[in-house]
């Protein structure tokens, strides 16, 4: 593992800062028909930090993220999943986070990589994906709040999971995050526990709100 991502450095890190965060109604997007999210003052209820030692100790989530992240419904309403593993679209201009992230998660995802914005939007729209992974500075073209903003005005994409990955402060993007529709987000460096617990707490939101919407 490249030292920077080690367990021991990224421990350091976030016992000084909360650099995981999970955006709960980014899930139900509740707060796109108000203007909360593009307001000055976002209100704390928008977020939720995540615990380093719980997305640690997270195990076992394989089979939890791929039986909902895969659901597909029908136009009878009923589930089937059609894919063994969930499709995973990666963005990040690093050739060495890509290669990273994709030994992370090979085991549990389809995992495929583009480096930029404008290669994702291709991608996105001739194939289908149930999870992204999103670099917020591309280099050069659109940065990742405004793919992720593009990739919301697909129909298809309106509701995906998508993570935010960045070496940028929590505070100096919070806004951004919530208002370009992003449902969660990580500081580089991270290790591979931290990339799955978030996932974990990301299925159990998913999981919330498919009961609700579907009982």
């Amino acid at each position: 593992m490249h030292p920077i991502y080690s367990r021991d450095n990224c421990k350091k890190k976030y016992d000084v800062m909360k650099t995981c965060v999970l955006f709960p109604k980014a899930f139900t997007f509740n707060y796109l028909n108000g203007s909360a999210a593009h307001s000055f003052d976002v209100p704390s209820s928008y977020e939720l930090y995540l615990n380093p030692d719980e997305l640690a100790a997270s195990n076992g989530i394989k089979s939890k993220i791929r039986s909902k992240l895969s659901l597909v419904h029908n136009r009878n309403g009923e589930a089937n999943n059609l894919r063994k593993k969930p499709k995973l679209l990666h963005v990040d201009d690093s050739a060495q986070i890509r290669l990273l992230v994709s030994i992370f998660l090979k085991n549990e995802f389809e995992v495929e990589s583009v480096e930029t914005g404008e290669r994702a939007l291709k991608v996105l729209r001739k194939n289908d994906y149930d999870l992204i992974l999103l670099d917020i500075n591309l280099g050069a073209g659109i940065d990742g709040f405004e793919t992720s903003s593009k990739i919301r005005e697909e129909h298809k994409y309106h509701s995906i999971p998508i993570i935010a990955l960045s070496t940028n402060e929590y505070s100096q993007v919070r806004k951004q995050c919530i208002s370009s529709r992003i449902n969660a987000y990580i500081q580089k460096p991270f290790d591979k526990s931290f990339l799955l617990g978030t996932l974990n707490q990301i299925h159990k939101h998913l999981e919330h709100n498919m009961s609700r919407r579907f009982v």
